[in-house]
């Protein structure tokens, strides 16, 4: 659905398909499914698609990331939810590109030897990884500005290239096209519509009164919904515990 369209089917809601004689001006709708669309990438996860982003290790070894240290995201991403350096073989020489301290140990615990002296062995090799992954670290700290579309980097810099994990918006047409988001945007209309009427004391010919506050109460009662819909699928997906 194209912007166009969700303004005409947003006019016909307020209009029911013309059978009342007052709308919001097409600029003002239009303002609504800007401010609308906003917000749903901001707060609905369905507006929103995981991507990998590759930085090639050039961008890190560019004079204006040496000065500033961040890099330039482009629009489309909302959020960052990780930052690592890209890994090949590791540090040990195994060209097993599966290679991980957790499935060594998982062969060291279950398929090592009984022999004499295998608990000391074995308390020498978790020391042995725990050293090993100070000089394997992955991860790069940042701080993400969605604002500025930009990665600060923090502490030590990149010696390999990174990949990003990010939240990218979807196309505005597909979000058009999400029940919820038609929803919110006919609740927004139909609170701003309210308002115009009870501004100007609007009235329609033959001296008919209209209920402005019930048109504005409608629009508030089905946002209220509406957000406890999306509060509802939205759960979150972790919790801290401090002791």
């Amino acid at each position: 659905m194209t912007e166009a369209q969700i303004i005409k089917e947003i006019q016909n809601e307020i209009q029911l398909s013309c059978a009342l004689p007052y709308a919001l001006p097409p600029a003002e709708v239009q303002r609504i499914v800007q401010r609308a669309k906003a917000w749903f990438y901001d707060n609905y996860g369905p507006a929103l698609e995981e991507r990998l982003i590759g930085i090639p290790l050039e961008v890190f070894q560019h004079p204006d990331f040496i000065q500033n240290r961040v890099v330039q995201m482009p629009d489309c991403v909302q959020f960052v939810y990780d930052l690592r350096e890209v890994s090949g073989i590791g540090i040990l020489g195994n060209p097993d590109r599966d290679f991980s301290e957790s499935k060594m140990l998982g062969a060291e615990i279950f398929l090592s030897p009984f022999q004499g002296d295998n608990l000391v062995f074995r308390t020498a090799m978790y020391s042995y990884f725990d050293l090993a992954e100070t000089y394997n670290l992955v991860t790069v700290a940042y701080r993400w500005n969605k604002n500025t579309k930009r990665i600060s980097v923090l502490g030590r810099n990149p010696i390999k290239s990174c990949y990003v994990r990010a939240g990218v918006q979807i196309p505005a047409e597909s979000l058009y096209d999400d029940e919820i988001f038609m929803r919110y945007c006919f609740a927004q209309a139909k609170i701003n519509l309210g308002r115009i009427l009870q501004i100007f004391n609007y009235n329609l010919p033959g001296g008919v009164t209209i209920n402005f506050d019930a048109v504005k109460q409608d629009g508030l009662t089905e946002m209220t919904d509406i957000k406890t819909q999306i509060d509802g699928e939205n759960p979150p997906d972790f919790f801290l515990m401090f002791h």
